[in-house]
């Protein structure tokens, strides 16, 4: 699936960049070796991985191996500051595949001076967020699960444009990508990882003994303070779209939401 955020009729400037998805029908995008049999070594990982995003960037415009994926933490932890930021230059554009670059880090930054080379993230059901800067030619990309929205994740993308790139939040067009709707994300119990109140105001909803979590609306509530130029919002429920993988789905026993979808960008030509 490809989705353009260039809105020319909405928008005082036009966008540089192409945003695409890859679902379960693109194949399995993800390293982590339980989706895969078990007696698959991380060459055959590897091998499997590599041939789903050709097949991608043959479809969407790019290479393949012209793709960069951040390692981020799932939880606190020593191996990076919380909010780190990469910019993307020469260094890291080194080997045949850029996929194999360990990037440790929250955000990747690109700019408009690597046309065709695409930043990506894997995902099930949290959404992927691209924030785009018109006027400079510079775009970040984060995910944001709970853990990462609890922690104030999508403020910090905004924040990273303007402390490295000179943003201004009015030529900042943020995209958000695919995920779990609040109809769909549904737990028994008070999600243990949302203890940001002012995040998760209005956020999660109590209904009929369940609780019921509002991702966009805990993205918004920290975006409040920046007057973003405009925030696009796929709509796309994981949950129900029977071409995406959802985490959730699979955990409550449907064994065909299995899989990881992927969510990037690449600067045009």
């Amino acid at each position: 699936m490809e989705i353009s955020v260039t809105l020319d009729l909405m928008c005082s400037m036009e966008s540089k960049i192409v945003i695409f998805e890859g679902n379960m029908k693109d194949g399995l995008f993800t390293r982590s070796k339980r989706f895969y049999p078990e007696d698959f070594s991380e060459e055959d990982i590897y091998e499997a991985y590599k041939k789903c995003r050709i097949g991608l960037g043959e479809k969407c415009g790019f290479s393949g191996l012209k793709m960069f994926h951040p390692i981020q933490k799932m939880e606190d932890n020593d191996n990076y500051p919380d909010d780190k930021a990469v910019i993307l230059d020469e260094k890291y554009m080194q080997k045949e595949d850029y996929f194999t670059e360990k990037i440790e880090t929250d955000i990747l930054i690109i700019s408009d001076k690597y046309p065709k080379v695409a930043v990506c993230h894997n995902m099930a059901d949290c959404p992927v967020l691209i924030a785009e800067d018109r006027r400079q030619g510079v775009t970040a990309l984060a995910h944001c699960g709970i853990y990462h929205i609890n922690r104030g994740l999508p403020k910090a993308i905004i924040k990273s444009l303007i402390d490295n790139c000179n943003s201004n939040p009015e030529d900042i067009y943020l995209y958000i990508g695919s995920h779990i709707s609040k109809d769909s994300y549904i737990y028994d119990t008070y999600p243990q990882q949302a203890t940001n109140n002012e995040i998760w105001q209005d956020a999660i909803t109590f209904k009929d003994n369940k609780y019921y979590i509002d991702l966009e609306r805990a993205i918004l509530n920290q975006l409040k303070d920046y007057p973003l130029a405009e925030i696009i919002i796929s709509p796309i429920d994981t949950a129900t779209n029977p071409d995406y993988a959802s985490h959730r789905m699979e955990k409550l026993g449907n064994t065909s939401k299995k899989g990881q979808n992927i969510v990037g960008f690449y600067y045009k030509d």
